[in-house]
């Protein structure tokens, strides 16, 4: 039984922390978190019930001492908790994460990397800035697709042998379920639906999404979109809609807690995205709930649907391609068959905990080779 210490950003509902209830929910291990900040605390309390123990820390109004600050603080909840392994989920923060553990004598560091680095002169160097100290203090970083690990070993004097990659989790199974039994009370004449799961934020593409609603309600006008999640772009965002005259197809529904619910209540899932998207683990949970799925033609979709094997893969930025596939999806009223269960199990929670452990340098448990 290990005692792995997981640091997040913040509890906003967003996608890391959400990984981590994945690997609190599993069961396995003595799991703790402590956050950085205590807002937004969309997750607190779901955090806080499932973790063995949760702390919290208010650093980041502190200006340019937050870094030295996050240091002192993870050195003083590491010598208190004692953890077997930090898991570090925020990449920005991470060398000062680490380097407080370390002080505090933990030898097992990972930091999970989540999106690809920017690029250029000026970004290369951010990158060697993050990156550099993490390889003096023998931490390894673990990219969510062979993409993201791609692009951060594409950068100059930065060490290859720093990235593993793992694919992200999903809790295939509770999805499942609980799209099926929403899809069960759903009334049999309901509007034509689509759904996109994602944070209102710039790596994001929602406005491709909304661009291309006039063309689909042009063929179907009682058309549909449910918009999950919340952003620094939400007002941009109805602002646009009401622009193009959309405002009425579109439902902002800001963080929800149910989505499988949300899901099993539409007919297609789409994710508009950019290149900066880092893996799309919501299409994880389209699929396990049965929808057809359409996705930006990016590196992180492409990797995760296999070229097209498990979803449509459209243009990016392409409000017209986007609007097109989005009528043809509908025409062609397909489901995911059983073909997806062998391709999904692979993404359950217990096995990427137990490839991130292999990385970490220990030997997977019994309880963790059991949920395979």
């Amino acid at each position: 039984m290990l005692r792995i210490l997981h640091i997040l950003s913040t509890p906003r509902a967003e996608g890391t922390p959400n990984l981590v209830l994945d690997w609190l929910a599993t069961g396995l291990h003595e799991q703790e978190v402590f956050v950085l900040n205590a807002q937004p605390a969309d997750l607190t309390e779901r955090l806080r019930s499932a973790a063995r123990w949760y702390g919290e820390g208010n650093h980041f109004s502190m200006g340019r001492r937050k870094f030295f600050a996050i240091a002192a603080s993870l050195r003083r909840v590491c010598r208190e908790r004692q953890p077997d392994l930090v898991v570090c989920w925020p990449t920005g923060f991470a060398n000062w994460v680490c380097l407080g553990s370390r002080l505090a004598g933990v030898r097992r560091l990972l930091v999970h990397c989540g999106n690809p680095p920017n690029r250029g002169i000026k970004a290369d160097w951010m990158s060697r800035y993050s990156m550099w100290p993490l390889t003096l203090l023998d931490a390894k970083c673990v990219c969510c697709s062979g993409y993201v690990r791609n692009q951060y070993q594409a950068v100059p004097a930065i060490s290859k042998s720093l990235f593993h990659t793992v694919l992200n989790c999903a809790r295939i199974d509770e999805v499942r379920r609980r799209a099926e039994e929403a899809r069960f009370s759903r009334p049999v004449r309901s509007q034509p639906t689509a759904i996109m799961v994602a944070t209102l934020e710039r790596h994001k593409d929602h406005a491709t999404l909304l661009r291309a609603i006039p063309e689909i309600r042009r063929a179907i006008q009682n058309f549909r979109l449910l918009l999950a999640g919340d952003g620094a772009l939400r007002q941009e965002l109805e602002q646009l809609a009401a622009d193009l005259g959309v405002a009425d197809a579109v439902e902002f529904l800001g963080v929800r807690p149910d989505v499988p619910e949300l899901l099993g209540h539409a007919d297609i899932f789409i994710l508009s995205t950019t290149p900066q998207e880092g893996l799309g683990s919501v299409l994880l949970e389209a699929l396990a709930a049965g929808l057809p799925v359409l996705a930006s033609d990016v590196p992180a979709c492409r990797e995760l649907l296999q070229d097209g094997k498990y979803g449509t893969l459209l243009p990016a930025g392409n409000p017209q391609a986007l609007a097109a596939a989005v009528l043809a999806a509908f025409n062609r009223n397909t489901k995911p068959d059983a073909a997806f269960d062998d391709y999904l199990v692979e993404f359950c929670p217990a096995v990427m905990m137990e490839k991130y452990l292999r990385i970490a340098g220990f030997v997977a448990s019994s309880a963790t080779r059991d949920h395979d």
